[in-house]
């Protein structure tokens, strides 16, 4: 009981200090952008593929939201571009 309390202690001290100095240093717009493009470009690949995916697109799909956000990019926005980058799957091109 007692190595569980220390053990709590030691990941709420990481938490604290890691609250103070992050890990990561916050990203470029033009990262992110950049990240974006990707990502709606693997979205589309997931999409054109023909084996169940669900959970990589699921994924993927989130992930281009939330870059999306990031940018200040409105919801109709990040879906306009979503839908736009899946309908070409249909249309062969």
């Amino acid at each position: 009981m007692a190595s569980e309390q220390v053990g709590n202690n030691i990941n709420i001290s990481e938490m604290v200090a890691n609250y103070n100095t992050p890990p990561e240093k916050m990203r470029h717009v033009q990262e992110v952008s950049a990240r974006y493009k990707l990502r709606l470009n693997q979205y589309k690949e997931l999409n054109m593929t023909h084996s169940d995916n669900r959970d990589q697109r699921l994924m993927v799909y989130t992930e281009i939201k939330v870059l999306g956000w990031i940018l200040g990019k409105k919801e109709k926005a990040v879906l306009k571009d979503i839908n736009a980058c899946t309908t070409t799957n249909f249309l062969g091109l």
